[in-house]
This record gives C-alpha cells, structure tokens and sequence, in this order.
C-alpha cells in the first residue's frame, strides 16, 4: 500500500493539464482547459480539465476524477499501478516495505534483470526497425508499398526486418556487450545444432514487434517474405519470462486511446489485419497473436471497453473460434458481436480490395456473437429429434455465460424459435446451473437520483469555492446540520483538505459517470460561483439558517437520539447517555432557536 500522504504528494505535483495533453488536445476555455472527450464519441468537446483543482469532468458523458482516474481509464490499468507510474515521472519517491538485506539484495537484482532484459528487446527492436528502412530492407518496404502501409503506420508499430544472416543481430548486440546467452534468455537467438555457438532466430523476415500496453517490447512475430522458401510464414518468439502469448493482444498500445473513446474493440487474426485496419482508419483493432482467445486477454479488454466485435475469418475454423470467444466475454461482462467477412477475405485482403467503406459496412453489419451461434448451429442440424436435442443441449454453457437474466431468457426463447421447439421445453433444459442471478448489484438495479437536500449542496459549493470557511462551517455548525451521509461525507473531506492544503476537488470525483451526487460534484466543480470570502460569509449564514428552518420541520433526528439513549440506558453506557444527552439539547436549542425565526419571517411575509 501506498501512503495516503504520498498519494496527495503524487497528485499535487502530477500535471493533470499535463497528462491529458499526451492523449488530448487541449484549448484554454477561460479558467479550464477543453477538448473531445477520450472516453466516448465526442464531435463536440465537452471534456473540461480545470487545473487548479486537479481534476476532469465530461459533461457528455459524466466522466470524472483526478490525475490517478484518467491514467487508470486511459491505460486501463489498477489504481497502485496508476500511482506507481505517476509518481516515477514526476519524481516522488515512494516507500519500500522492510526487508532483510538478502531479500532487498534479491529484489535489486531481479530490477536490474528485468532493466537488462528490456534494454536489450529495445536495442533490438531499434536494430529491426534500422535494417527496414536501409537498402537491407527493400524487399520489406516493397511488401507494405503492395499491401498500402505508410512510413507512418509502420513506425507507429514499430515495423523492422531481420536481415538475410546468421548472426546479424548477435553481432550487433554484441557491441553492447551483450552475451548470446542474454540474446537467447529474450526469445532471439538458438543455440546450433552441433553445440558451437547461436544464430538469429528470425532471419530475413518482415518484423512485427510485440508490445506490453505500454509500448515496451517484449516479443517479435516475424514473416517470411514473397519468394523466400523459409518453412512456415510465421516465426514468433518462445515465451519467456517478459511474454505469454495468452496474456498479450497486438495492438493493444496502439490502440489503447481509441479504445477508451469509442468503448468496442475489433478482434481479428493476423497482425497484418490490424496494421492494416488501422491504416484505413479503425485504431481500436487487436489480435490474440495465434491463440484462442482467453480469459486474461479479455481482462485487458474489460477496463477500457464494453463490446467486442470478432472479425474472423469467414471459414469454419474461424467461426469456431468465434463461438469459442463468446463464453470468455461474457465471464467478464463483455457485450460480443460478429461481423462476418465475405467468403474468402480476411480484414486485410478486403482493404485492399474493396476499400475503406466496405470494412466499414462489414462492421455496421455486426450482430450478437450468440445470436449467429444460435442461428448457424439451428442451420446446421439435420432437423431429427437427436441431432437438434444434441445441438440444443451444447448451447447450454454458452447461454448459461451470460450474466444477465432477462438477456439469458431471452436466449433461450430464440433456441426455441430456431429450432422450432417448444419455449416450455428449452426453458426446462436450459435452466441455470447457478440458480438465479442476474450479476448486477442493488445499486446497478437502481436508477440513480440526485441524493441530499438543496441546501446542503449549496453548503458544499461554497466550501469548495471558498475553502477558508470550512473551519467557520464546522463552528457554527452548518456542517453537522447536514443529514445525507455522502453529502456529509464530502463535507467533511473538504474540511480535512482545507486543513492540509491539498487539493479540494479532485480526490472526490471518482466514479461520477456511476454516482450520481459524485456526477453533481463534479458538474459544480468545474465552476465558481462565490468569488471572495465576504459574499462567501454572508451565504454561509443564510445556508446555515435554510438548514435550521428545515430540521424544524423534521424532528427525526431527535426522535433517533432519544431511541439511541433508551439502548444506552439499557445497557449501562452512562457515558454515552450523557453524549446523548446533550446532543439532544443543543439541537433542541437549535430548534426553539430556528422556530423563532421561522415564525417572525412568517409574521414578516
């Protein structure tokens, strides 16, 4: 765990401004800084960054937080890894846990592995990339010029090529004082057959660099090239300690800002699908490099978007591996669609071929992956009894994935009219396993409303517009006035930060696109609307009076309390009765007080 206090450190020296500008352009809009929105698809901007309190508030799409929540939405990564990478690029230095001198010994050695190991994937990713764009590499270019990628494109992922040799990239490593055993620790070179020495392992070949979502390398997928008699088209690299084939997509880093905006990832099977989709334009597309599609992939998919549109290829292998997908998806609570390609083509082909907008109405075709699951397994059958009892049945697990109820019944009611069965007689056999559920949470079932009284919103505006009030606020007694426990809850945390100089908005934003008293926080902090400390004052008395006039005509409080003292009493608490007690009077007091006033400005009006 990181420090409460290291965290308020991270946050106060993190550029905000700063940081979205490295995924958003941003124009000055008065005391806040504007742009089009990351997080959903935005033609108007409607994205607010306000820089003196530290955080962001989409008034599209209800998007807030601070500096931690956009690293975390954008890079779709944890809150500790958020905070890590912050704290690394601005320079705060976080606190170790104890540890005896072996362990700590141990842990500097595995940094500096690792820092070794990444070091030498970057030299040889920059080698690739060299040897493209040389006269090496002719060859290379001419295979992208033929299939439509761009200089830019190709440099965007990193594109290089393995030149025709033995021992190439050892050579050059070498020069860095790189081992060949180092070289074969990464995945790029093997030992020789006769036990003298190593080769490359990608020799002549076009150079897909594989990345972690931060753009580092850590693996290579390498294609033979037109005329070449190499073996098979594709050589990637083993796995090894920085890479596991299912736990990576390519494209992802690419891809990782589109993804957040348009909230739907395209999965293809090639790498040259992706590259190639995204030169035509369609920057949120990925691939499982040559693997089925797995539970941890679709975990690296599940923070930045909600749907995903496979785009396989047309054949029955791809199908199948589509249907396979579904059941991963849903595990996560990810929406699935197909968009089946003409027979024949795949992403890449179809680009070249048909263009831009013909890949653009394959997708605007896209349907639910388990409706056409559902569809070609009933147009498969052969109609008898068995075979559609057979088929019926090996829906079920598919089906039973999903974690909606009503969407799961739904389903099921397609099957039967499919297959022509009875509904009574699928609903029978298709039951859960699991009994009922329906994966949301009571407060996911509920519309959310706007909680808390007018006043004490107002009070909460001000205070944050005008922070040098809150010890005034807790004086008078405005802030324990206020009933709503989240509203008293940011009360109180505006009161603390006043008292420590930290920032007073945006540690409290987060969420908001899910809140909806944190969505009207966000909303009001974008604005000012007590400019000074003298009109600030004068407001707080006359909140503070709104507030005592409505408790006089809700007494709950006081009826609690005396509930409250009948359990202390029977229980021997004297001390607490006495707390009780004289809680009880002073807000009795409060109350004759208010009601005084109340019935003068009722004698008044």
């Amino acid at each position: 765990m990181i420090p409460d206090e290291k965290i308020a450190e991270i946050r106060e020296r993190a550029d905000i401004v700063e940081i979205v500008s490295e995924y958003v352009t941003l124009k000055r809009a008065g005391t806040n800084f504007k742009g089009v929105c990351p997080f959903h698809a935005d033609s108007d901007p409607s994205f607010n960054v306000n820089p003196s309190r530290h955080f962001f508030h989409c008034f599209g799409c209800s998007a807030s937080g601070d500096v931690f929540n956009f690293v975390q939405r954008i890079e779709g990564i944890e809150f500790m890894d958020a905070a890590r990478l912050l704290a690394g690029k601005y320079g705060v230095q976080l606190p170790e846990k104890p540890m005896t001198p072996e362990a700590k010994s141990k842990q500097d050695r595995a940094r500096e592995e690792k820092e070794r190991r990444r070091f030498i994937l970057e030299t040889a990713t920059a080698f690739f990339e060299s040897k493209l764009w040389s006269s090496e590499g002719r060859t290379a270019q001419t295979v992208l010029k033929e299939r439509g990628i761009s200089e830019e494109t190709a440099k965007t992922f990193r594109l290089g090529y393995a030149p025709d040799g033995w021992q190439g990239l050892l050579d050059f490593l070498a020069k860095s004082r790189v081992s060949a055993r180092e070289v074969e620790a990464v995945g790029l070179a093997l030992p020789r057959k006769n036990g003298s020495g190593y080769y490359d392992r990608f020799r002549n070949r076009l150079v897909f660099t594989i990345t972690d979502s931060h753009g580092h390398p850590i693996a290579f997928s390498a294609r033979a090239l037109p005329g070449e008699d190499t073996g098979a088209k594709y050589i990637n690299s083993p796995e090894t300690r920085e890479y596991t084939k299912g736990k990576v997509l390519f494209g992802l880093h690419q891809a990782r800002v589109s993804l957040s905006k348009l909230r739907e990832a395209v999965l293809v099977e090639g790498n040259f699908d992706v590259v190639a989709m995204h030169e035509a334009g369609f920057h949120n597309v990925l691939a499982p490099l040559g693997t089925a599609f797995t539970d941890e992939q679709a975990a690296l998919l599940r923070r930045r978007v909600d749907r995903v549109t496979i785009m396989f290829d047309g054949d029955r292998a791809g199908m199948a591996a589509a249907a396979r997908a579904f059941p991963v998806l849903a595990k996560v609570g990810l929406a699935g669609y197909m968009a089946p390609l003409p027979a024949g083509e795949d992403p890449d082909s179809l680009i070249r071929d048909k263009g831009p907008q013909k890949m653009k109405d394959v997708l605007s075709r896209a349907t639910g992956l388990l409706d056409q699951i559902i569809r070609m397994t009933a147009d498969a059958s052969d109609g008898s009894t068995q075979d559609v009892a057979r088929r019926v049945t090996k829906l079920r697990p598919l089906i039973n994935s999903v974690k909606d109820g009503m969407e799961r019944d739904m389903y099921r009611q397609k099957v039967a009219a499919a297959f022509s069965v009875s509904p009574a007689i699928v609903f029978r056999y298709l039951r859960d396993e699991a009994g009922k559920r329906d994966g949301l949470s009571p407060a996911q079932r509920t519309k959310l409303t706007l909680a808390g009284y007018v006043d004490e919103r107002e009070l909460i505006g001000l205070l944050l517009d005008v922070p040098v009030l809150c010890d005034e606020a807790v004086t008078i007694g405005a802030v324990a006035l206020i009933r709503t426990p989240q509203l008293k809850e940011l009360a109180e945390q505006l009161v603390f930060n006043s008292h420590h100089h930290t920032s007073a908005a945006s540690a409290l934003v987060a969420d908001s696109d899910h809140d909806a008293v944190a969505n009207w926080f966000a909303r009001r902090g974008m604005e000012r609307l007590f400019e000074n400390e003298e009109t600030g004052k004068e407001a707080l008395y006359e909140i503070k009076a709104n507030m005592e006039k409505r408790s006089i005509l809700n007494g709950s409080e006081i009826e609690e309390i005396k509930k409250q003292i009948q359990l202390a009493h029977s229980s021997g608490d004297d001390m607490m009765v006495l707390s009780l007690q004289r809680r009880k009077t002073e807000l009795e007091r409060m109350m004759h007080g208010a009601a005084g006033a109340f019935d003068n400005d009722n004698v008044r009006h």
